[in-house]
């Protein structure tokens, strides 16, 4: 049976070394990139419903900073751990 895509990228990350750590650092490059560049796609649709409690009491702005935060705390631990 074939595997589809998503197991074929798994299994690829996987076998490479460290490679979740690189995967959560490019993930942790692209949260600050959008928080600071202000990306309408990845801020406007869900801040401001209820599903998310930040954007909704806190605006738009504290979901930034919370997804810049979020962003720089990945960058950092993968780093730490691949130097570890």
């Amino acid at each position: 049976m074939e595997k589809d895509f998503y197991e074929q990228i798994r299994d690829y990350i996987s076998s490479q070394e460290y490679g979740y750590e690189w995967f959560c650092i490019l993930l942790g490059v692209f949260f600050v990139c959008s928080a600071i560049g202000n990306w309408n796609w990845v801020f406007d649709p869900p801040y401001n419903s209820v599903k998310n409690p930040i954007g909704y009491w806190y605006g738009r702005t504290a979901f930034r900073v919370t997804v810049f935060i979020f962003g720089m705390i990945l960058i950092v631990l993968s780093v730490f751990v691949i130097l570890k």
